[in-house]
């Protein structure tokens, strides 16, 4: 009996994810899943993709970006040998997969540690505050450190 591959397409609301992670991704997501059927094992390869809300961390601009992952997940029908270490086990009678955990985790993994605007995002100037981005700095004078106010002296 030949088993062909299933592919489906959803549009996911995440809205099963964390409330920490969630507030970054409060656009519907496009899921594709390709499920492969092994002898007792599902090979399971889902791709995630959405728009990511972000808020940067140079310069506090919030923006819109690109958000996608990918992952493989195994799951191992009833007792027996797994696939590998990673494999899942689900219950013979079970009748459908919950994919929503690893949809979860694909998230969690894939949230960048530092959300930048733009990669050479110039920040915040930490004098006056004004986002270098957009003007020059306002300072008129750098501040010197007060450990270091002693040694001016010994310029004049």
């Amino acid at each position: 009996m030949d088993v062909r591959p299933v592919e489906l397409d959803e549009r996911v609301q995440l809205d099963f994810i964390s409330n920490m992670i969630r507030e970054y991704y409060p656009n519907v997501a496009n899921v594709h899943v390709h499920i492969e059927k092994i002898k007792k094992n599902y090979r399971v390869h889902i791709t995630l993709k959405t728009v990511a809300h972000y808020r940067c961390d140079r310069c506090l601009d919030e923006y819109d970006t690109e958000f996608s992952s990918e992952i493989e997940q195994h799951y191992h029908v009833g007792a027996g040998e797994l696939l590998d270490e990673e494999s899942i086990r689900i219950s013979e009678d079970a009748t459908e997969i919950d994919l929503d955990p690893v949809i979860a985790e694909m998230m969690l993994l894939n949230h960048p540690m530092k959300m930048l605007c733009k990669e050479d995002c110039k920040g915040l100037c930490p004098h006056c505050g004004v986002n270098l981005n957009y003007e020059a700095c306002r300072c008129t004078d750098t501040p010197i450190d007060p450990r270091w106010e002693k040694l001016r002296g010994l310029i004049k």
